[in-house]
């Protein structure tokens, strides 16, 4: 019931507004109605409308204007290429100015000449080794030039002394120079000896003093007045420990020392 009141109400205003615009002044002023109306059902919602076209449509347009010029970019240097094929042998150069002389080569023949002289290296520093070895099972040795001064303190006879040291490798000590002499000399504070025996005799004849081999001596250091031969029995040498030498009796009894060669 209530629905059909609200169609008539709008019915009647529908008619109201359209004798207004067909017939009635502009300047009339519209009617009211004695008792308000309800307002009406809302309508019901249209449909969307189709969509726009989408920003993709503009590619084909006109092109806009060429923009200004950019910076220079970096300098970058790309990878190198493949190596290209080998070019043809170019012609032979000139000779070269002759180089200096060269270091004489070893002794010998070829190959041979070689092997012996290696050879001949090996058993000299054999040897040296071996010399080495020997010194150095010595209680005291001192180095002197090539030769070593050696002694364990023996104290003997200059037989006895000369008789150890060819059982140890070497010989009964002589100093051949100052250096030598002063080498033997420095020997007398280690062993704490006033005589050390020497290499020398003159018991083939009297005031000629010869080494062990009966050479003669190359080099002396004889104290003043000596050798005298006292009593006649001072057939041996010694040094003393002011490094002077002295002839003495060969069956005394004096500190030993030995020298092997290098």
């Amino acid at each position: 019931m209530v629905l059909l009141s609200q169609f008539f109400t709008a019915l009647l205003l529908l008619q109201l507004e359209l004798l207004r615009l067909v017939g009635g002044s502009e300047t009339a002023a519209p009617q009211t109605l004695s008792c308000p109306a309800p307002p009406g059902v809302p309508g019901t919602p249209g449909h969307n409308g189709l969509p726009g076209r989408d920003g993709r449509d503009g590619k084909d347009g006109a092109a806009g204007p060429k923009g200004e010029k950019g910076e220079p970019g970096l300098s970058v240097q790309g990878p190198p290429g493949k190596a290209g094929p080998q070019g043809p042998t170019g012609p032979a150069g000139p000779a070269g100015p002759r180089g200096s002389r060269g270091e004489p080569g070893l002794p010998g023949n070829g190959h041979n000449g070689l092997l012996t002289s290696v050879h001949s290296e090996l058993q000299l520093l054999r040897t040296r080794l071996l010399t080495m070895e020997k010194a150095a099972s010595f209680s005291t040795f001192k180095k002197v030039g090539q030769k070593y001064y050696v002694s364990n303190g023996l104290i003997a006879s200059s037989t006895e002394a000369a008789r150890f040291c060819a059982g140890a490798g070497g010989a009964l000590v002589l100093p051949r120079n100052e250096a030598e002499n002063k080498a033997l000399t420095a020997m007398h504070t280690a062993l704490g000896s006033t005589y050390i025996f020497l290499g020398a005799t003159d018991r083939e004849k009297e005031g000629q003093f010869v080494d062990l081999s009966k050479r003669p001596l190359t080099y002396t250091n004889w104290m003043p007045n000596e050798p005298n031969n006292h009593n006649g029995q001072e057939d041996c040498a010694g040094i003393y420990t002011d490094s002077k030498w002295n002839d003495l009796p060969c069956d005394s009894a004096f500190h030993v020392v030995c020298e092997l060669t290098i």
